[in-house]
């Protein structure tokens, strides 16, 4: 990965121990085991030497075999843990068909989420061009999160053949083992397996040089049980001052360990010890990192001490010397730090954390300090980054970790964002309503009011917006920060939009633009990105170009949700102006974007719609209802009330656009699944009754009623200018009129609609009539009434839909892929077939590594290939 989220020693495999004693018999069932079974289980008590086993039998891995490690930690979850493994698997070019970083964030995001990215992960190990393939996941007892073992669980459902996943643990994993080990796909290693034996017990003492080898071998054997952990450790103590004397006769145990790292302990020069106390805080020792914290110079010293003494530390397999010490060890370090230097302890600990890249750590090291604002500090300088990752579940979790005592407005507000990104309203409202009560009793007026915006935004979906705009209303009044006006304007904008108080809201947007160019950060630009549906207001087609213009820049090669939500911004803008070619396009790139970075939810909705209008607009009746179907049976398996909701919004753009089609059975169809039924029941006078009413009475011939019905409608107009309607009932209105032959009063109508498709350039609103009803109005004997210019409109729209209907059979799906490769593509694919990793690539090519796996993924995809390999092999074909 480009920028790891994770500490980087999590994924780098511990080196074969020069001093560990050879066990023929073990590492060759073990390699076998690997070999042969999808999944490999070492269970042991800890001390059995599951890491060093596991070490010792990958360090003579066959040549090109793959390996990924990951040392678990007890914060991991599904999310983490993906993430973790994405970096692992680096090295080995996985093709990619979703980008990596994007599934991180789906795989915390909920069950579904969690699924799709074990799938992609699934496809990329399949799809690896490795012979063999091993993933390691090290002390697996430490994690307790459930996604994390779904995740796995879904991993070991379908692992592809060539990779084994090779499991240690303290205890049995919560995971699905009883069907792998009824087919024989699991490999079991427990402490009777693990366990030294009575001949390799002498061998360790003899090669040890332990003093008294001989005559002690059986007794320590016999008190040990063969505990390789504490047969090691009682040969140190043997080493020192005959502590193993002193032990009694009770076999090893935790509390014995602690007292023979005591004996070795009070044996070593004051110095190492006092390095080793201090140093006891990291899970990982550098000669940087020791000295930082510790404050001694001699770090490197003391780790070339350690290793020579064999004082439990395993060297990872990195680039800079890096030592781990073993658990038990650690502990025993840590409880006599705790008893000794216990007033160094939250320094310590702080310095640990100011060296630390890892945020969930870092934030973590001052927590234990109990220096609370430090770790909330810490935490929101990871925040923007977490949340434009897709960090947000991470985000959450860090939140939660801090003591209800500890929590203050921000951390709230923080929480309550992070609500936000994964549509938790009622989670978001109650966050933001603990930040208010946070701040107002810290006398804290910036977070208060931040707080309060954010509640106001949670609440319009809740459709709480009395509430909502209450706390506006008192926001306008006061100072804000601009960064926190930015925030309110949006909140107000999308209350007058609700309101369908549409004139005011160039006027609040462009002020939030101002603000926006001002120097705010890309997450406020990100948060404040306008609606797909407000992009036929009048005022703001012009205001959402001026977005587009200034988001593209800051967003620059990020691989970042937010370029597909521009793009299908720019999409919807090309229709209403009937670019269709261009909109296409736009389209197209969107829906790419979607897919590499695992874009979800509201999102894939508006690309639906964008689909719907064009279906309508080609005349595609079929296709439009089928499609529409589908989007309607999504939310079939919801609460009673989610579905009452997403029905009716699907059932306005099916009325709207069987109106369209020219489909009058569809349009009542539709009506049926609105909230007030209006053609049922015709005690609803709001203006979307009424406009139905007119729809249908005009599908049905009766002009009169049509024209009466849209006459009422007239001054409403102005507020319902959402997706075109303005525009489609404004000429539905004149072709009622011009049906009942008044010419004037049609002109009339229709004039101010006419004259604004030409000062706006958004002729591809009035397509949403038909072909029908625009070639009716063209057809007009209008004379004086309008202008030529005015009549050339109207030809124009008319000409513009017959043509779209009339290739409607020959329109190519917005989905369509194009299948010829770019230039860029081809060179990346040149450089595939000459064995170059991605890295290379991106060196040579001069890209991000991340561009690279975009183009290796459009690449495979153009040609229907599953590898690297494949693609190597199809362009020697193909040339």
């Amino acid at each position: 990965m480009e920028a790891l989220r994770f500490a980087a020693t999590k994924i780098q495999p511990p080196r074969r121990g020069a001093a560990r004693l050879e066990r023929p018999q073990l590492d060759a069932a073990l390699r076998l085991a690997v070999q042969q079974h999808r999944v490999v289980l070492l269970q042991a008590p800890a001390g059995f030497g599951k890491t060093s086993t596991l070490a010792a039998q990958l360090a003579q891995r066959a040549p090109g075999e793959a390996l990924a490690w990951v040392a678990m930690d007890p914060d991991d979850d599904a999310e983490r843990l993906f993430a973790c493994l994405v970096g692992a698997l680096e090295a080995f070019d996985l093709p990619w068909r979703t980008a990596p970083e994007a599934l991180v964030g789906l795989a915390g995001a909920d069950a579904a989420g969690l699924k799709r990215a074990a799938v992609e992960l699934l496809n990329a190990l399949a799809g690896a061009d490795v012979p063999r393939g091993v993933i390691v996941l090290d002390d697996l007892h430490r994690v307790a999160s459930p996604s994390t073992f779904a995740l796995l669980d879904a991993l070991l459902e379908r692992l592809p053949p060539q990779w084994t996943l090779v499991l240690s643990s303290r205890t049995t994993p919560p995971l699905a083992l009883a069907r792998l080990r009824a087919s024989g796909e699991l490999a079991e290693f427990t402490q009777e397996d693990l366990r030294f034996s009575r001949d390799e017990a002498g061998a360790l003492l003899r090669a040890e040089a332990t003093p008294f080898a001989d005559e002690r071998a059986e007794e320590l054997f016999e008190r040990t049980s063969g505990w390789p952990a504490g047969l090691r450790l009682a040969m140190a103590a043997l080493r020192t001052r005959g502590g193993m004397a002193a032990a009694g006769r009770q076999l090893i145990d935790r509390h014995l360990f602690d007292y023979l790292a005591a004996e070795v302990l009070d044996d070593m020069p004051g110095a190492l010890h006092d390095f080793l106390l201090r140093c006891a805080v990291l899970p990982e020792l550098t000669a940087g990192r020791a000295a930082a914290v510790s404050g001694d110079r001699r770090a490197a010293e003391w780790l070339d001490e350690i290793e020579r003494r064999g004082l439990f530390a395993s060297v990872l397999d990195a680039d800079e010397r890096t030592l781990v010490l073993h658990d038990l060890f650690r502990d025993a370090l840590l409880q006599r730090l705790n008893q000794r230097l216990p007033d160094e302890l939250p320094a310590l600990l702080q310095r640990a954390a100011a060296g630390e890249t890892d945020a969930l750590r870092r934030v973590g090291y001052l927590q234990r300090a109990g220096d609370w604002a430090g770790a909330e500090a810490a935490l929101a300088e990871a925040g923007v980054d977490l949340f434009l990752q897709g960090g947000a579940g991470e985000l959450l979790r860090l939140v939660e970790q801090f003591p209800v005592e500890h929590r203050s407005a921000r951390l709230a507000r923080m929480a309550g964002t992070a609500c936000c990104l994964r549509w938790r309203w009622v989670d978001m409202a109650r966050w933001c309503q603990m930040a208010i009560a946070l701040a107002e009793s810290a006398r804290d007026t910036a977070e208060r009011q931040r707080a309060q915006i954010y509640l106001a935004t949670a609440l319009y979906p809740l459709d709480r917006n009395q509430e909502a705009e209450a706390l506006i209303a008192g926001l306008a009044t006061q100072t804000l920060t601009p960064d926190t006006r930015a925030l309110l304007l949006l909140a107000d904008s999308s209350q007058h939009f609700r309101r369908g108080e549409h004139a005011r809201l160039p006027v609040l947007y462009g002020e939030l633009l101002d603000l926006l160019e001002g120097g705010l950060p890309l997450f406020r630009w990100w948060e404040c990105a306008p609606p797909i549906n407000w992009s036929t207001i009048a005022g703001l087609p012009v205001l959402m170009e001026r977005y587009l213009a200034g988001a593209a820049p800051r967003l620059a090669d990020r691989p970042l949700p937010m370029r597909a939500e521009l793009r299908l911004v720019r999409a919807f803008l090309l229709l209403w102006r009937g670019r269709f070619d261009a909109a296409g396009s736009e389209l197209r790139a969107a829906e790419e974007d979607m897919q590499w970075l695992a874009v979800s939810g509201e999102m894939r909705v508006n690309l639906e719609l964008f689909r719907l209008l064009l279906d309508a607009m080609h005349g595609r009746r079929a296709g439009f209802t089928a499609r529409l179907e589908r989007l309607v049976r999504e939310e079939d398996g919801n609460l009673p009330e989610r579905r009452i909701i997403w029905h009716h919004h699907m059932a306005v753009y099916g009325v709207r656009l069987s109106d369209t089609l020219g489909d009058s059975a569809g349009l009542q169809r539709w009506a049926a699944l609105l909230k007030e039924n209006p053609l049922q029941d015709s005690t609803h006078q709001n203006p979307r009754a009424l406009a139905v009413r007119a729809r249908f009475a005009a599908t049905q011939g009766r002009w009169g009623d049509a024209a009466s019905l849209f006459a009422v409608l007239a001054p409403k107009l102005a507020d319902m200018d959402v997706m075109g309607q303005r525009t489609d009932l404004t000429l539905r209105h004149g072709h009622a009129l011009l049906k009942l032959h008044r010419l004037p009063e049609a002109a009339q109508v229709i004039a101010p609609v006419l004259d604004r498709l030409l000062a706006e350039g958004v002729r591809g609103q009035a397509l949403l009539c038909g072909p029908v009803l625009l070639q009716a109005l063209a057809e007009g004997r209008w004379g004086s009434l309008l202008t030529a210019v005015q009549q050339a409109e109207l030809h124009a729209a008319a000409q513009l839909s017959a043509s779209l209907v009339g290739d409607a059979a020959a329109a190519p799906a917005p989905s369509t892929v194009d299948l010829t490769l770019s230039q860029r593509e081809r060179e990346v694919l040149e450089r595939i077939a000459a064995g170059d990793s991605n890295k290379l690539i991106a060196r040579v090519l001069d890209i991000s590594p991340h561009t690279v796996k975009r183009h290796v993924a459009n690449i495979l995809d153009k040609l229907g290939l599953a590898s690297r390999g494949q693609a190597s092999a199809w362009l020697r074909e193909h040339g």
